[in-house]
């Protein structure tokens, strides 16, 4: 999947609220950080955190994005809490949208502009500094 292309569509039930839904042509508007993760990845612990971080520096400017991939509901809420994240959160239980980004590693992180087209993808785990520099240069303006 290359680079500046239209991110993949996807519709998927919310972590916390199995009763709603979270899509991608919703969140398009705003810059947008996909982190794909799973409840029994190690480094997803620490990546997690970093997020959150950042997503709290930044407020309402960017849309983060937890999408819980080939795991099952319990454990990954219970890790959600651990953590401490706030952002949204999704369900991938097969891992089909997983596939769809050609995600092959967990934790996976897929940066999203304004118009949802994909400008940088990231296998394995991402500092708080990573992060912040990665979102500062490619999604604000």
């Amino acid at each position: 999947m290359r680079l500046d292309a239209p991110a993949p569509a996807f519709d998927l039930a919310s972590l916390r609220s199995p009763h709603t839904r979270i899509a991608l042509e919703r969140l398009i508007g705003k810059p947008i950080v996909v982190n794909f993760w799973a409840s029994w990845c190690t480094p997803c612990r620490k990546e997690m955190k970093a997020f959150e971080r950042v997503h709290r520096a930044l407020g309402e400017g960017v849309t983060f994005l937890g999408i819980d991939t080939n795991d099952t509901g319990a454990p990954a809420l219970s890790f959600a809490r651990e953590v401490g994240a706030s952002y949204l959160l999704a369900v991938d239980p097969d891992g089909s949208v997983a596939r769809r980004y050609a995600v092959v590693g967990l934790p996976s992180t897929v940066f999203i502009n304004v118009t949802g087209r994909m400008v940088e993808r990231r296998l394995g785990a991402l500092t708080h500094g990573e992060l912040s520099q990665t979102i500062e240069t490619l999604l604000l303006p």
